[in-house]
């Protein structure tokens, strides 16, 4: 029954619209979030293993650690929101009639991707500048300590974000129409009411769901 209703159309359409969206969401925040994660994760490991006088695996867990459990999934939301944003306003989305059913979903597949994306080009970054000459060694001791279960969590924290600030747009928008002439300041509104519904997730997360260990242990 699943399959005859998938291929009639009935699942199957909306669901592809839902990942259209999505991958055209991604196109737009895929480069600016590599760039960002390899900027950032090189930065770190340089900060950490220069000046600060840590050992390259030190630095590398601190890199994950930031990426993982405190940067990453807020600077995730805060990237596709800037960038999205304009996307999500009604006289957008009327061209092409995405509704909010498929809107928040491919909203939260964008932000679980971009998140993975973003670890992955921090670490390449941080491994490119870590002083250990031994790249795969070092490839491979990271590897064995990042828990698969951090890293979902993770990702669902950043798909949980964007959702969020995305559904809050649809809906301040649709609330508070503005003429055309006022569209920089409804835009200007509504990425820092975004941004301060991000600090609050952020930190109701940290206090409640995850608070943060800073012991090695949680490393």
């Amino acid at each position: 029954m699943p399959q005859l209703l998938f291929r009639s159309g009935a699942l199957g359409a909306p669901l592809l619209r839902c990942l259209a969206l999505s991958e055209r969401y991604g196109q737009r925040c895929g480069g600016p979030v590599l760039l960002v994660g390899a900027v950032l994760g090189s930065g770190v490991v340089q900060l950490a293993s220069g000046p600060l006088g840590q050992t390259s695996r030190f630095s590398l867990e601190l890199l994950i650690l930031l990426m993982l459990k405190l940067t990453g999934p807020l600077l995730v939301a805060i990237l596709a929101l800037a960038l999205l944003l304009p996307l999500w306003l009604p006289a957008q989305r009327l061209e092409g009639a995405p509704t909010w059913p498929l809107v928040l979903p491919a909203a939260a597949l964008t932000g679980w991707l971009l998140q993975l994306l973003l670890l992955c080009s921090a670490l390449a970054g941080g491994l490119l500048a870590s002083p250990r000459a031994d790249l795969v060694g070092e490839w491979t001791d990271l590897l064995g300590g990042l828990q698969l279960a951090d890293l979902l969590r993770s990702m669902a924290r950043a798909a949980l974000f964007l959702a969020s600030v995305c559904g809050w747009t649809l809906w301040r928008s649709a609330r508070s129409p503005q003429p055309r002439h006022s569209r920089e300041l409804l835009i200007s509104n509504l990425l820092v009411e975004g941004l301060t519904l991000l600090m609050g997730l952020k930190l109701a997360w940290i206090m409640a769901i995850e608070p943060l260990r800073l012991n090695a242990g949680a490393l």
